[in-house]
């Protein structure tokens, strides 16, 4: 049947070829064709009226009215005399040598173009739903042969997260092992965790291992406007995955289409996203089972997912992939320094590097190690060394430097008083982070900055902990008041009052720290009408008893920095002026200063050996968008 179609197809096409030849290769209508002797003969019996001669060709008109032709022999040039001579009006028309090429092509490029376009629309109506409307096809990309060149000792920082898997690339090797005693594996795995730890990596690693095929594809591929659209594309995909089984379906951003329904949300329900959602929870566990189909999600987000995707039949195992601690990190850089095969100076020591990192994620230090490769070529080095990862880490977490913007003096120097305040307070909290150094070079946003480092990874604190980062943040506030005055307070503390006013709030309401409130647990958001149920309901009395604690605990902590500021206002004063001279100064060079002044430091710089440097705290930013010291 269809061989016939085809042929039908050709001769259709073959008519119409010679059709248009015919109409257009068509010439003007001749009633009669004559030789040329005959043609001389009716010329001289005066019989012709009127000629034109068009190369070897000549049309004439007889007397009568008729219209005649013939051929002049090749090499014949008295015709034209012997036209003129016998009173026939003559007309020449030059012949046009477009050459055998444009000839051919002024004679089929019409026929040749209705042929290309009679084959794109059969090309196009060809396939299953017509090729017309192939964006219900799914955008997954199907690795058979070119299998991700991934493997699991590639991923460093989560061993405890590859020995979970390992269980599904050994069902992926061999599933009849597990089959024959009754078990099967997980039909989805859930990868979740911040941005940049590794995610899609352990996914590519899992298909490099299991050495199966591997199909990826992006949530957001899936939605589109037209209703019906993405459910079209995820059927389509396990179409594609049961053809390929066993195999790996790895689903990036699954957010994007697994959010959870509700019928009360922003501006309504959203039909296209509920129904790809719906398909999707069939696939993964309807009536028709996928055997040898293993799906893997990855997300930032797992408390927004549908319950019903999380349920044990779909999404059998949730694995929390955290950031990576010490040993990880020291992991990390040792992969990606081997990876891209760089140099490395005799004073590297990347677990001095992993040490002063803390809450890096796989693709922070990544991008840590690239940029100091960068630096060094900069510098036109041949190794990489301390200095470069230095620079690195300054710039990552800091923004680059910006020497020469322009500063007055007098704004100098209140930056500076404003940067040694927090160092100041900072080094007389025993609680607080070691200081690392102190500089008024502007980076990034930040006109200036003061850089407290933890010497090893903290998860939960004390109170005295958060009450001591709240001192810190109102030192720089602090001096400014101290040695301007009320009315000299400038915008550059606008960071700090707002973060530690958020502490504030979360050591009252959120983690029951305030013996006045007692041990209770309230949302920030309670009263924000676009986030509902973010928090137990509270009486307006509780609210404002919350308030006044946190009003209580900020004002507390606000004086008692300022009289820590106030008490040693000549070290301040000489700390000022050496960070006036030298622009940036260490620990060190600060607690000289200090006790020269005899200044009683309780607390005290990090650790000699541990000297690449982040940021503790985010660049302030005053109304109005201007620049101001941290």
């Amino acid at each position: 049947m269809q061989f016939s179609k085809s042929i039908l197809i050709w001769f259709l096409i073959g008519a119409f070829m010679i059709f248009a030849f015919n109409m257009f290769g068509s010439r003007p209508h001749v009633d009669n064709k004559i030789s040329f002797t005959e043609f001389i003969t009716l010329v001289e019996e005066g019989k012709i009226r009127e000629a034109t001669i068009k190369g070897e060709e000549v049309t004439a008109i007889t007397a009568e009215g008729k219209r005649i032709e013939t051929v002049v022999p090749q090499g014949y040039s008295k015709i034209v005399d012997i036209l003129t001579e016998n009173g026939v009006k003559v007309k020449a028309i030059p012949v046009e040598n477009n050459g055998w090429l444009a000839t051919l092509l002024i004679s089929w490029l019409p026929i040749l173009l209705f042929i290309g376009l009679w084959i794109f629309m059969m090309r196009q109506m060809s396939g299953g739903a017509n090729r017309a409307f192939s964006f219900a096809k799914s955008k997954a990309k199907v690795y058979l042969e070119e299998k991700p060149n991934v493997k699991l000792d590639d991923v460093a920082g989560m061993d405890e997260v590859k020995e979970e898997v390992k269980e599904i690339i050994d069902y992926l090797k061999d599933p009849q092992r597990f089959q024959k005693l009754g078990g099967r594996a997980p039909k989805g795995v859930l990868f979740y965790g911040d941005p940049g730890v590794g995610k899609t990596l352990l996914a590519k690693a899992i298909a490099g291992e299991a050495n199966v095929p591997f199909i990826s594809i992006s949530g957001s591929d899936f939605v589109e406007m037209f209703v019906g659209v993405g459910a079209a594309r995820v059927r389509d995909l396990f179409e594609t995955a049961k053809k390929h089984a066993p195999c790996l379906i790895f689903i990036d951003e699954i957010d994007a289409v697994g959010r959870a329904r509700s019928g009360v949300g922003f501006g309504g329900g959203h039909d296209e996203r509920e129904q790809t959602l719906n398909q999707l929870l069939v696939e993964l566990d309807g009536f028709d089972s996928n055997e040898g189909i293993i799906v893997i999600a990855a997300t930032n987000r797992p408390d927004i997912l549908d319950p019903a995707l999380l349920r044990p039949g779909r999404f059998d195992r949730q694995i929390a992939i955290p950031k990576p601690d010490v040993k990880g990190r020291f992991e990390i850089l040792k992969v990606h320094v081997k990876q891209k095969n760089i140099p490395l100076g005799d004073d590297v020591d990347l677990m001095i590097i992993a040490r002063g990192t803390p809450g890096f994620s796989g693709a922070d230090l990544a991008n840590l190690v690239n940029e100091a490769a960068l630096l060094a070529a900069r510098r036109k080095k041949e190794k990489v060394s301390m200095k470069e990862f230095e620079d690195a880490m300054d710039r990552i977490m800091m923004g680059l430097e910006r020497k020469g913007m322009a500063i007055t003096p007098k704004e100098k120097e209140k930056i500076a008083y404003h940067e040694v305040g927090h160092a100041l307070v900072s080094v007389m909290l025993e609680e607080a982070d070691p200081l690392h150094k102190v500089s008024i070079i502007p980076r990034g946003m930040a006109l200036g900055v003061t850089v407290n480092l933890p010497e090893e990874d903290r998860h939960i604190y004390s109170k005295k902990d958060l009450m001591a980062r709240i001192l810190t943040l109102f030192g720089g506030r602090a001096a400014e008041e101290v040695f301007y005055g009320k009315d000299g307070i400038t915008t550059g503390a606008e960071n700090d009052l707002m973060r530690a006013t958020e502490l504030a709030y979360r050591i009252v309401a959120a983690w029951g720290m305030s013996e006045e409130i007692g041990p209770i647990h309230v949302s920030t958001s309670r009263n924000n009408p676009f986030m509902p149920n973010m928090g137990p309901e509270i009486s307006e009395e509780t609210a404002r008893r919350i308030d006044e604690e946190v009003n209580r605990l900020l004002r507390e902590a606000y004086e008692r920095a300022k009289n820590i500021v106030e008490t040693y206002k000549d070290a301040v004063q000489a700390i000022v002026q050496l960070l006036l001279d030298k622009e940036t100064i260490t620990c060190e060079e600060m607690f000289a200063v200090l006790k020269e002044y005899n200044v009683p430091v309780v607390n005290r710089c990090r650790k000699s050996e541990v000297t690449v440097i982040s940021d503790s705290s985010a660049p302030d930013t005053p109304a109005g968008g201007l620049p101001a010291p941290a």
